[in-house]
């Protein structure tokens, strides 16, 4: 889906199962867009996950972070299940991606977290 949208994965491999990375993967792979969406979960309970990491040094050095290009979304409605909704999500994606170009999720789908810089 990252692809579709415009973007490159800088830590997934597309067709590959998910693995366990670490701070230092993520650190290293210095993505300039993060969209946190974790199964299970819809933009708020995203985003009071996120909280948790928001502290870390790793976190704050990204590039993403920095830029103020941080999303959360809503992984279960849209990324984690197949079905019609897969179409939702990459359109979600790409305005995360590109907001100059696509429009505007409704905010129960797709949330900028503020900068905490």
């Amino acid at each position: 889906m990252v692809q579709l949208a415009g973007g490159e994965e800088v830590l997934g491999h597309g067709g590959e199962p998910s693995t366990r990375i670490t701070w230092a993967d993520v650190a290293a792979a210095a993505p300039e867009v993060v969209v946190v969406m974790p199964c299970g979960f819809d933009t708020a309970r995203a985003r009071d996950e996120l909280r948790a990491v928001e502290a870390r040094t790793e976190w704050q050095g990204l590039p993403a972070v920095r830029q103020g290009a941080v999303w959360v979304a809503d992984g279960s409605a849209y990324f984690s299940r197949p079905g019609p909704r897969m179409v939702d999500g990459l359109e979600i994606l790409a305005h995360a991606l590109h907001p100059e170009l696509f429009p505007a999720p409704p905010p129960r789908d797709l949330v900028r977290v503020a900068s905490s810089q």
